[in-house]
């Protein structure tokens, strides 16, 4: 999209980056500030919390604002916390521990925005808050034989695991939707089938320096 919209993007810079957050800041130069960074449900996927944020923070400039959106501990960042197992991914880091053994790291995506404002007090770093709810209709779950694919793909973007429901064990699956069953909000129908809606709350911080 930037490459088709380019000549609408007018009297403004910019630079297109396909990396990791880490390979980002190795890459750029010291001095490098900004004046606004966005990092919109993307935390979780960055590195460890307290390094992240103070990395973040001080890419700012003096004035300059972090604009960030992410779960806090209800729905989705309660059902990691809960299952921290299913969160967990094994990747393969560029650092190997010897010439044909690459190092595995596990990378946690349990970030919610509970840690984030633990690290901010820490260190004095002023933030404002907002909140809102996001609502993923896990309906065929409760009320057909087997659910359709696109409720299972809504499963797996809120367990955040590729083909949940045929890749882990049927316990673990069981005691998951158990989990999801305990926090479903019902909406009554007058005419339709109720509707079942696991909410998860999100907080938009902006951090200022």
């Amino acid at each position: 999209m930037v490459r088709q919209k380019s000549g609408d993007i007018t009297g403004i810079e910019y630079n297109w980056h396909n990396q990791t957050f880490q390979e980002f800041v190795t890459s750029m130069e010291a001095e490098q500030k900004y004046q606004f960074i966005t990092i919109v449900n993307a935390i979780y996927y960055a590195g460890e919390v307290e390094e992240t944020v103070r990395k973040l923070y001080e890419l700012l400039k003096p004035g300059g604002i972090i604009f960030m959106v992410l779960q806090a501990d209800s729905g989705m960042g309660l059902l990691a916390k809960t299952f921290p197992y299913i969160a967990v991914e094994e990747r393969t880091s560029t650092m190997s521990t010897t010439a044909t053994e690459p190092q595995k790291i596990k990378t946690n995506y349990l970030i919610t925005s509970t840690d984030v404002k633990s690290v901010l007090s820490k260190y004095q770093m002023a933030y404002t808050q907002s909140s809102y709810t996001e609502s993923a209709d896990l309906t065929t779950c409760f009320t057909e034989d087997e659910m359709t694919p696109v409720t299972k793909l809504v499963l797996d973007f809120i367990t955040m695991t590729v083909k949940f429901q045929e890749s882990v064990p049927d316990e673990i699956f069981n005691q998951v939707m158990d989990f999801i069953k305990r926090n479903i909000r019902v909406k009554k129908c007058d005419e339709d089938d109720d509707k079942y809606y696991f909410d998860t709350e999100c907080d938009v911080l902006v951090i200022s320096k």
